[in-house]
């Protein structure tokens, strides 16, 4: 595999991509309108590394600048891949930036084939393919070997200052504005007050936190019963992001806009229940309200409390829906499974 990437990357990230069996080419810069010059000199940088190292199949993640230079190739055959953030809305459209109006929906229609990571999201670009395309539905996949159930790891709760038997509630999003961790920072407040041996694991990383975002959610945890039961977590390595989820007991995940995200299949890989928000994006396969999770008002503190406290005290609901989500993710959400889709894929087009 070859990677051309939209951004720069850092020097661990191009280590694990040259251990992984990936040649790393460099990035591309902005697509330019005003100055084209450099749009011109990062389609040829991506036009000759293509017929440089004999590409056979160019595939594009995320909707933006990397499908516009990929359109602009005339490479084929070309796959575009949809994942959610980048197709926010019912009613999206792509309208945002002229780039986008110029190339969006031409780069959508010439693509040899277009998959996206639910339905929902197979939906929002099926006005934008060619006639007689379907969108087809490949997520990432979980690796049920790595995220699977198993005791508490005492090691990590050690490490987090947590005792053994504390209930803990995790959040694994990203400190932004999106991921709506403001809005749990209040219903903490309010689990806690119903809880003495309750405690909040939020992850923080230092490298991808809206500061002043942060400092607001901090502030919230620190005015009330919640200061001394809140642990930020400035780093997760992935091969330790299980861990975290084996010793939640609740994990909440609840940004205003999602497609079918990694960390809540994790989760229920992992065996714990998860709260997600009531948003439209969510695959019903795997995200079903008192089936495979609760889903709460975004926005509203006491309806994410209240399904927290649901699962912390009804043990049998819990473990009703922790069952029935690992069984979903086991029968169609492993890696192996989506993989298999997507190099079956792969064969149809160098056949054709």
């Amino acid at each position: 595999m070859h990677l051309i990437s939209y951004a720069a990357i850092s020097i661990e990230r191009e280590q694990e991509l040259r251990l992984a069996g990936i040649k790393y080419h460099g990035h591309t810069g902005n697509f330019h309108i005003k100055r084209p010059w450099l749009t011109i000199r990062d389609l040829r940088f991506v036009r000759s590394t293509l017929n440089r190292e004999r590409i056979e199949i160019l595939h594009s993640h995320f909707l933006g600048a990397n499908i516009w230079f990929a359109h602009l190739s005339r490479f084929h055959p070309h796959i575009i891949t949809v994942m959610g953030g980048d197709v926010i809305g019912t009613d999206w459209r792509p309208n945002r930036n002229l780039q986008e109006r110029l190339f969006t929906a031409k780069a959508i229609r010439n693509a040899d084939c277009i998959t996206a990571w639910s339905s929902s999201l197979a939906g929002r670009v099926l006005p934008y393919v060619a006639k007689g395309t379907v969108p087809t539905v490949v997520h990432g996949g979980v690796r049920l070997a790595s995220f699977c159930p198993g005791p508490k790891p005492t090691s990590l709760l050690e490490r987090l200052g947590i005792p053994i038997d504390g209930k803990v509630i995790f959040s694994p999003r990203l400190m932004r504005p999106l991921s709506n961790v403001f809005e749990f920072a209040r219903a903490a407040e309010l689990i806690a007050g119903s809880f003495e041996d309750v405690y909040f694991v939020v992850a923080s990383p230092v490298t991808a936190t809206d500061e002043e975002y942060s400092d607001k959610v901090r502030d919230v945890f620190a005015s009330g019963k919640t200061k001394d039961k809140v642990r930020f977590v400035s780093e997760i390595s992935h091969s330790e992001i299980a861990d975290y989820f084996r010793a939640a007991d609740v994990v909440v995940s609840i940004p205003s806009t999602d497609g079918t995200p990694m960390t809540v299949l994790e989760s229920m890989a992992c065996g714990t229940p998860t709260v997600i928000g009531d948003l439209p994006d969510y695959d019903a396969e795997y995200f079903e309200d008192e089936k495979t999770t609760l889903m709460v008002d975004v926005k509203d503190p006491e309806s994410i409390a209240v399904a927290i406290i649901r699962l912390l005290t009804d043990h049998d609901l819990a473990e009703r829906i922790s069952n029935e989500a690992r069984r979903r993710v086991e029968e169609t959400g492993r890696y192996e499974f989506q993989m298999s889709k997507m190099e079956a894929i792969y064969h149809s087009l160098i056949k054709k």
